[in-house]
């Protein structure tokens, strides 16, 4: 580690630091600054003795921090702090005792992700304050300058009088410039709203996407939160533009406490925020499955009637597709929110009453899990959160002896530490069973799949069993994207679903989610064998490389991803028809490659095109409102 000392206190002259490119800014306060290894992000904290924004008056001197993007500013100087009980606070009344400086450079290659290897390279700071009154407290506030972004948390060291540690709220601040707007969303599967940060209402999910008048995009979430609750962003209302952090509930350490990450992505481009959501895997701890050979992502579907003989043609189905797996969902051992319901017992019933169902053929589940390893098909079942809370010591080792492939917890409790704990040790205890997990409902991404990457995908996304529109379907890749995989369960054949048929094959290649549950509330139909449907057979899940080539946020986007030699391309407009261009440059240069092109027609189908084409190319596409288009390109042999 290099370490600079006490010189980080500001003066009127501005001193740069070669190895991490800090800068401090002229001032009269204490402040110290980092940059990332490009020179394009900086962060700059100060101890500040009234708020800049406000003009509040604090006792003493208060920490802030303050984010600029390639010159423009993307936060103003903003608080920082929590509040605790069962001790004196040990937020005001510091100094800046010493600077640590840092850096690391490093690829890693993930188990599951949207790219081979991810780069790893900051520069980090470790701010250390110390009280200036009795007894004199440490605190330190961790930075990490990322070309991507930043990162930071506060890590409270075990010292006297903090042997427990009880954290009830932050006082982490977001202050934006004036003229900013964020995408604000509610409830776990909410919508997508654009509004000013003055006007958010409390609870906001994260992540949030922002924008300032300057065109600097940012996505703010949370990463390494396994042992820490999980955040919501509201207005403070005590200024204009400003947004705090509100935690779920308290956090709760001995021996002092270290918070999870506060994570920023930034980048002039929209759709750079998605890419850059591996930062929330970088923040969290290394794969702990010694041997991770087992996980196997894929494509799957669900067979809604929970019957013996129509999961026989399913699988069936997916065979012939190259589809890796089929759910049987909630109903198909009783009532689901029961403690009484036992997963260990097929008992088909309405999920909701836990009433039989008159006349049903029965579902023999040992029958069709071999039949499905006959076939190459693998069988997930849901489990509700009591199933798990009550049953997961005995059910885990149950459905390993049975060949089931993977559990899809639902309703699973989120937000406080304890319940954050409980997940992680829901998943740790699945993978000792050797299975694989998507949690549903109000579970978001924040980086536990990297730890523990039988963690395919969760939810938190307002997916397709609320049938969105095209506007929203161009809104996701920008906002709950950036922070990691969702489960949108794209479906196809519905014939409710309000977009094109080309618009919902794009949809698997956009969103990332490497348990891509393509079909969802259909049974086989006609429509399940329509042409262009061939776009989606053996469709990867996880990718050695992704491009996002074109976005505007809630208007249009277009996303390359690559396996092996083989490229797939999703495009998509929201509800108004519009022309896009693909240029092909994205394609290795000097190589001829064959592809065939999805595009709709007026009459609701698809047509389907093969052309060659090289890097050179550009291809033209007219899209129908609510459109999308898709090409499949391989290397001509």
């Amino acid at each position: 580690m290099k370490k600079f000392g006490l010189n980080c206190f500001a003066t009127t002259i501005a001193v740069l630091v070669c190895l991490s490119g800090w800068i401090l800014a002229d001032a009269t306060e204490p402040s110290a600054a980092i940059s990332s290894p490009d020179g394009k992000v900086s962060v700059i904290f100060s101890l500040q003795e009234k708020d800049p924004a406000t003009g509040e008056v604090f006792p003493s001197a208060t920490p802030y921090y303050e984010v600029s993007y390639d010159g423009k500013v993307f936060l103003r100087p903003s608080r920082m702090g929590f509040n605790l009980i069962g001790a004196a606070q040990i937020k005001h009344y510091f100094q800046l005792e010493d600077c640590l400086y840092d850096e690391h450079r490093s690829m890693w290659k993930p188990v599951i992700g949207e790219q081979e290897t991810y780069s790893d390279n900051y520069n980090e700071m470790r701010v250390i304050l110390r009280e200036t009154i009795y007894p004199e407290r440490r605190l330190d506030i961790v930075f990490r300058a990322y070309d991507e972004g930043i990162a930071f948390r506060y890590e409270l060291p075990d010292q006297p009088g903090f042997e427990t540690v009880t954290l009830t709220s932050e006082l982490t601040e977001f202050s934006f410039p004036k003229k900013s707007a964020v995408w604000e969303s509610h409830g776990h599967e909410g919508k997508y709203y654009k509004v000013s940060p003055a006007e958010i209402r409390p609870g906001c999910e994260l992540p949030l996407t922002c924008v300032t008048l300057s065109g600097v995009y940012g996505a703010i979430f949370e990463a390494g939160c396994n042992h820490y609750p999980r955040s919501y962003v509201q207005a403070p209302h005590r200024g204009a533009d400003i947004l705090r952090i509100q935690l779920r509930g308290e956090a709760k350490g001995s021996c002092g406490i270290i918070t999870g990450w506060r994570v920023i992505t930034l980048s002039d481009r929209p759709g750079d925020l998605m890419l850059h959501n591996y930062l929330a895997y970088n923040l969290s701890e290394p794969c702990k499955i010694e041997d991770p050979s087992w996980i196997k992502p894929g494509t799957a579907m669900r067979e809604t009637t929970i019957s013996t003989p129509e999961a026989y043609k399913m699988i069936d189905y997916c065979s012939e597709m190259g589809i890796d797996y089929m759910i049987f969902d909630w109903g198909w051992y009783g009532k689901a929110n029961s403690q009484a319901s036992d997963p260990r017992r097929v008992q088909v019933a309405d999920p909701i009453t836990g009433l039989g169902k008159p006349g049903h053929p029965g579902l023999d589940l040992p029958a069709i899990i071999e039949y499905g390893r006959e076939k190459g098909v693998g069988i997930f079942l849901y489990v509700n959160w009591e199933g798990c809370e009550r049953y997961a010591d005995v059910i885990f080792p149950l459905y390993e002896q049975w060949g089931v492939k993977g559990i899809k917890p639902g309703f699973v409790h989120v937000g406080n530490q304890e319940w954050q704990e409980w997940t992680e040790k829901l998943v740790a205890k699945a993978a000792e069973h050797h299975l694989l997990v998507d949690i549903h409902d109000a579970y978001r991404p924040d980086g536990l799949s990297r730890t523990w990457p039988n963690l395919l995908t969760q939810e938190g996304i307002h997916g397709t069993e609320q049938e969105p529109d095209a506007d929203h379907s161009a809104m996701l890749p920008f906002t709950r994207f950036t922070s990691g995989a969702g489960d949108f369960t794209p479906g196809f054949a519905r014939k409710t679903l309000q977009t094109t048929y080309a618009h919902r094959l794009a949809l698997a290649v956009i969103y990332y989610s490497p348990a891509q549950f393509l079909f969802w509330n259909e049974k086989i139909t006609e429509d399940h064998y329509r042409p262009e449907l061939e776009f989606w057979k053996d469709l990867p899940t996880i990718w050695d490389e992704t491009r996002f080539l074109d976005g505007e946020i809630g208007e249009k986007a277009v996303v390359a991803r690559r396996k092996g030699q083989t490229w797939y391309v999703g495009g998509i407009t929201n509800t108004h028809a519009r022309s896009i261009d693909l240029d092909c440059s994205f394609l290795p240069a000097g190589k001829k490659y064959r592809a065939s092109i999805y595009t709709d027609r007026e009459d609701e189908t698809v047509e389907t095109r093969k052309i060659r084409l090289t890097a050179k190319s550009v291809l033209h596409f007219d899209l129908l409102p609510s459109g999308g288009f898709n090409l499949k390109i391989e290397p001509e042999r």
